[in-house]
């Protein structure tokens, strides 16, 4: 780490997505500029549209029995609301997330299985989370609100108090970082309707544990640890096409988390 933030300026490998734990990644990880609150849009023709949104490695079977164990819990599982427009986006989703798998070698020959799948049983096939955010037409986009969270590795906040909330809602606890100020937060929003983009957050931690929700009875502390750890999310933002009928704009908000000693 101690090398990375010596290197002046943005850095970032020629992808966005990252090795798998216990590999190098020193340029991986934009340092500097790229800080909460900035995003990278990515040329797509450098990167399939599925490598994009998904990254699927040898830990995989790692988050999903994670994921298996944590959706048990009680208020822990997929949350959304209950209107019209949710389940539109939702389908929606769902038949992204379909078509985006099957381009991936880890999936591609099982079309008939994952065709049989609903959204939160694709969810539990990914190491990513998900929420989807929901524009009712009409709405500024900082309106969106929180329609799907399928989030099993919070960072410090709790899915079940964030469902139906509008996006300044969502990072009420950010702080104001440059770039990320109140008043540039806006703006902000109206990138997840216009094109994929991608943005990095990263911290450290004593805790090795990929599910930081504030619940966690066994989340450590800084005077009971003895390690310190490299937390970061890869955001991808991707905007669904508005629903024509209805005018309402969804986009999806995977939540990629990469915990390193």
């Amino acid at each position: 780490l101690a090398r990375v933030l010596d290197r002046p300026g943005r850095m970032s490998s020629s992808s966005p997505r990252a090795p798998e734990l216990g590999q190098e990644t020193r340029l991986y990880f934009p340092v500097g500029t790229m800080g909460p609150g900035s995003y990278e849009p990515w040329r797509l023709s450098e990167l399939s549209l599925a490598e994009f949104c998904l990254d699927t490695d040898g830990q995989r079977e790692h988050y999903l029995a994670q994921k298996r164990s944590i959706v048990q819990r009680v208020g822990r599982g997929p949350l959304r609301t209950q209107d019209t427009a949710s389940q539109r986006a939702q389908l929606q989703a769902a038949d992204f997330l379909r078509a985006r798998m099957l381009e991936l070698p880890a999936f591609r020959d099982q079309a008939e299985q994952l065709s049989g799948l609903a959204l939160d049983e694709l969810m539990m096939q990914l190491q990513e989370d998900l929420a989807i955010m929901l524009c009712p037409a009409g709405h500024a986009p900082e309106r969106a609100r929180a329609a799907y969270l399928h989030v099993c590795f919070p960072s410090g906040w709790s899915p079940s108090r964030l469902l139906g909330k509008s996006f300044p809602a969502l990072h009420a606890r950010v702080p104001y970082e440059p770039g990320f100020e109140r008043a540039e937060r806006a703006d902000h929003a109206a990138r997840l309707f216009t094109e994929p983009a991608a943005r990095y957050v990263w911290s450290l931690t004593p805790s090795a544990a990929l599910d930081r929700h504030p619940e966690v009875a066994c989340a450590l502390e800084w005077s009971h640890g003895s390690a310190a750890h490299l937390r970061v999310e890869r955001q991808i933002m991707v905007p669904l096409t508005a629903d024509a009928s209805a005018g309402d704009s969804s986009a999806l908000f995977f939540i990629r988390v990469y915990v390193y000693p």
